[in-house]
């Protein structure tokens, strides 16, 4: 089946919310993946809807509130059968980024956004409970379609999910198309990143790389 990936940009800073269908069905509904669901779970669950897919799992690609926000109400319309009769919601993200969910995520996101020069108020007026992770990744873990690769740099715990068949890969905040991702946020770390870096740089130059903001690029573009 060709890969119908949509994206919804979410929130203030545009992040991309990828939504990845997969080969199942349930109730003649095409199942899919919500990766990075960051804001504006209305757009997204809108999007799902439209499409006549159900989330199977969210998978996040790292734990900064601009990529996890939208999960409570994602997960709230779920369980009150928005999207018809489904199996269970799994949200799946790396050990290293757990914290980030749960009963530790208010201090977590509060200090992560003051770091970056916000107002944690900010954080505070629009904060709903993060559940905790159902999957926790690690480096080489299979999750649906996906291989974990682990890379950190950006957070202690970010990941790229990568579907070797499609030769499809999700960066996160990584890679993007011409940068890459900051390491000045709590966790974050440069060597790392540059580590990370060069690792998704030495795979296969046709592999298609969808980040966490901005455009889709390739791994032979961004070598370049």
């Amino acid at each position: 089946m060709e890969k119908k990936i949509n994206c919804v940009v979410v929130g203030a800073i545009e992040t991309n919310c990828w939504l990845y269908p997969l080969d199942d069905e349930e109730n003649g509904k095409r199942l899919c993946i919500v990766i990075d669901p960051g804001d504006e779970a209305s757009l997204i669950i809108s999007c799902l809807q439209k499409n006549n897919w159900i989330p199977r799992y969210i998978f996040l690609t790292h734990g900064h509130f601009d990529h996890v926000a939208a999960l409570p109400d994602l997960i709230e319309a779920f369980e009150k059968g928005v999207f018809g009769k489904s199996p269970t919601l799994k949200v799946g993200i790396h050990r290293m980024d757990a914290h980030y969910l749960g009963k530790e995520a208010l201090r977590e996101h509060r200090n992560s956004f003051t770091a970056a020069g916000g107002n944690a108020a900010y954080v505070d007026a629009l904060w709903k409970s993060l559940p905790e992770a159902d999957i926790l990744f690690e480096e080489g873990d299979e999750a649906g379609p996906f291989k974990i690769l682990h890379l950190p740099g950006h957070t202690p715990g970010s990941v790229a999910l990568y579907d070797e068949k499609a030769s499809i890969l999700f960066s996160g905040d990584t890679l993007f198309k011409g940068t890459w991702g900051r390491t000045d946020l709590p966790g974050g770390n440069e060597a790392l990143l540059q580590q990370s870096l060069k690792r998704l740089l030495s795979m296969k130059g046709e592999i298609t790389v969808f980040s966490g903001h901005g455009p889709v690029t390739t791994i032979a573009d961004e070598r370049v």
